[in-house]
């Protein structure tokens, strides 16, 4: 091992031994000054760093809360992950005790977020077992804004027996975004527990009926886009998506429809 090497090793190790001893009065500390110079990006992604390796589940997840609630967009949830299963096995019993569904489907989209970046993890399938329920509870009664929410988390932790739930979604849902992401969320099962073959084969059919009766326009381009990627065909680019380009997009139903009948 080469010197700069070792460096580099030591420098690592260094800054997780510290970050392990941060207490929450010096991440509080830290915080009050980010608060002071209006939350410099550097500064606060290196903070952010710190609180995903720092022992201060409770305060982290606090700040995560305050984020929300407020708006602000600063993204401490990105490093929620680092804290592991003691992370996961927090927000769970947060979720129990939490009454009110915003939060609530707020906590179920960290959680399956989190989850989505731990497959590999030996908690990975148990915890999805233990989230599902409570997304799928939540589902009929949410506001379309929190529909969309557990539509997405539906995509990064379920498994064969959610591919009804958001096919009904897909064909039935009030909301275009809802319907939409339900097509995306179908094909997101394919990268996380679900055989793609399988998933093709249980599918075909539901992307077919949703991209033909599909009115919106933006949702069938969502649709057609997500349908693509999971049976590897190439009907419509991005940038016709991303523009509302009618004409690609109804060329692109046609192409979609043929293949999905086949």
């Amino acid at each position: 091992m080469n010197d700069s090497r070792k460096e580099e090793i030591d420098k690592r190790e260094k800054s997780k031994i510290y970050c392990q001893n941060l207490t929450k009065e010096e991440l509080q500390e830290t915080y009050a000054s980010l608060v002071k110079e209006n939350f410099p990006d550097s500064k606060r992604i290196h903070f952010i760093a710190d609180l995903g390796r720092s022992p201060e589940i409770a305060f982290h997840f606090e700040l995560i809360c305050n984020d929300w609630e407020e708006g602000t967009d600063l993204n401490f949830e990105a490093s929620f992950d680092q804290h592991g299963q003691a992370g996961i096995n927090y927000l769970l019993e947060t979720l129990n005790q939490e009454e009110v569904e915003s939060q609530r489907v707020l906590i179920v989209y960290l959680l399956a977020k989190i989850l989505s970046k731990a497959r590999h993890r030996d908690f990975y399938a148990f915890s999805c077992k233990q989230v599902l329920p409570v997304l799928i509870s939540l589902l009929p009664s949410s506001e379309a804004s929190n529909r969309r929410k557990l539509i997405i988390a539906l995509g990064w932790i379920g498994s064969i027996g959610e591919i009804e739930i958001l096919g009904q979604h897909l064909l039935t849902d009030q909301d275009a975004l809802c319907r939409a992401w339900s097509a995306s969320s179908l094909m997101q099962l394919s990268f996380h527990q679900v055989k793609k073959e399988i998933l093709m084969e249980k599918t075909k059919d539901l992307f077919c009926e949703a991209i033909t009766e599909e009115k919106d326009l933006q949702a069938c381009a969502l649709m057609i886009e997500a349908a693509q990627v999971l049976f590897g065909k190439r009907w419509i680019p991005t940038s016709a998506v991303e523009k509302l380009e009618i004409e690609k997009i109804e060329k692109a139903r046609k192409s979609a429809i043929r293949f999905l009948k086949k």
